[in-house]
C-alpha cells in the first residue's frame, strides 16, 4: 500500500472541486484531488455539456432540413439532409476531451497531483483510494 501525504486533499474533480484544488495550488499549497472518473464532473463529462453539443448539432441540422424545402427565406436551397450519427457522437466526444484536457492542465499547471480512484474515508483526514493499480493511501492535514 503506497501512502502519500498533503496540505489539503480534495474529493471529487467536478466544478467545486476542481476550481478549489486549483486556487489552492495556486497560493502553494500541497494539494491532492481524487477523482473516479476524468476531471470536470458530470456536467463536463456526460450532462451538460455532452447534451449542449448534441442539441446544437440537432439545430444545425435544423436549419439545414429548412434550407431543403425550399421555404428559406434567402432563396438558399440545399439537398435534404442527411446525419452521420457516429460522426456527430466523435466530435461531441472531441468537445468533451477537449474541455476535460483544459481541466487537467489547469491542475497540472497549479501542481495539484491528481488520483484517479475510489475514496473511502479511513478517519477524518485519511482516505484509501482504490486505483487500477492497487490502493493508494492519502493522509491530509486539512
Amino acid at each position: 500500500m503506497k501512502e502519500i501525504s498533503c496540505k489539503l486533499l480534495v474529493i471529487g474533480a467536478g466544478p467545486g472541486g476542481y476550481v478549489c484544488a486549483i486556487r489552492a495550488g495556486q497560493l502553494g499549497v500541497d494539494t491532492v484531488i481524487v477523482e473516479v472518473a476524468k476531471p470536470g464532473g458530470t456536467c463536463l463529462n456526460v450532462g451538460c455539456i455532452p447534451s449542449k453539443a448534441l442539441i446544437h448539432a440537432a439545430e444545425e441540422f435544423e436549419k439545414i432540413a429548412h434550407m431543403a424545402s425550399g421555404k428559406d427565406p434567402l432563396g438558399i436551397k440545399v439537398a435534404a439532409p442527411t446525419l452521420d450519427l457516429a460522426r456527430t457522437v466523435a466530435w461531441k466526444d472531441g468537445v468533451v476531451s477537449r474541455l476535460n484536457s483544459g481541466v487537467a492542465g489547469l491542475l497540472k499547471r497549479a501542481k495539484v497531483k491528481t488520483v484517479q480512484g475510489w475514496a473511502t474515508f479511513r478517519d477524518g483526514k485519511t482516505v484509501e483510494v482504490e486505483t487500477e493499480t492497487g490502493t493508494q493511501v492519502i493522509r491530509a492535514e486539512t
